[in-house]
């Protein structure tokens, strides 16, 4: 029994031990289909949710990938106490950097802290515990499991892959932001034309 709780330390103090990366909830993975789905980021005041300490924003840095290609990138700010709202068709998958819409895909979803007034999909920045994430597809919807913790190695991968869309795109990104709570004075995130932040 002793020997047990040894090793159950033992792994727990490893898992704190990991460098710049926060064991908490922070990236999320789903499957899609041609039929349509919602997604719905929720900022769960995690840090207090203060409209005015720039530790409760949030970003979602949203990748899309199509038999392993990436197809659309893009991050969208969520508020202290917000939600912010994302279509498959309309936001996702509407401007793929192939020309041709996916019918079916993942979505990768990385959660990071809104730091120095700035989200960028391209190089990710400190991981946050402040979103949860929930997708409606039909009439029913389930919170995503994002206990998934970004490894050093998908992390380069998906800032690579954004940054080759951003390129070939001429400085764009092709992942719009959905409803969402308006962005704080002097907000200057990666929204791309189309956003409708209200």
């Amino acid at each position: 029994m002793l020997r047990g709780s040894i090793v159950a330390a033992v792994f727990a103090a490893a898992l704190l031990l990991v460098p710049g990366k926060s064991m908490a909830q922070n990236f999320v993975v789903d499957h899609y289909t041609s039929a349509d789905q919602l997604y719905t980021f929720v900022e769960n005041g995690a840090t207090g949710a203060n409209e005015f300490n720039i530790t409760s924003f949030a970003c979602a840095n949203i990748y899309v990938y199509s038999f392993q290609d990436i197809v659309a990138c893009g991050s969208c700010l969520v508020s202290p106490n917000g939600s912010l709202e994302e279509d498959l068709d309309a936001d996702l998958i509407n401007h793929p950097v192939t020309g041709v819409r996916p019918p079916t895909g993942v979505v990768k979803v990385v959660f990071t802290s809104w730091t120095q007034n700035f989200c960028d999909p391209t190089a990710l920045g400190a991981t946050s515990a402040n979103l949860k994430a929930f997708r409606a597809k039909g009439t029913s919807e389930l919170e995503l499991f994002d206990n998934n913790v970004l490894s050093a190695a998908e992390e380069a991968r998906l800032n690579s892959d954004c940054t080759a869309v951003f390129t070939v795109l001429s400085g764009a990104f092709n992942v719009t932001c959905g409803p969402t709570d308006a962005p704080p004075k002097g907000y200057k995130g990666n929204n791309p034309p189309g956003y409708r932040g209200h």
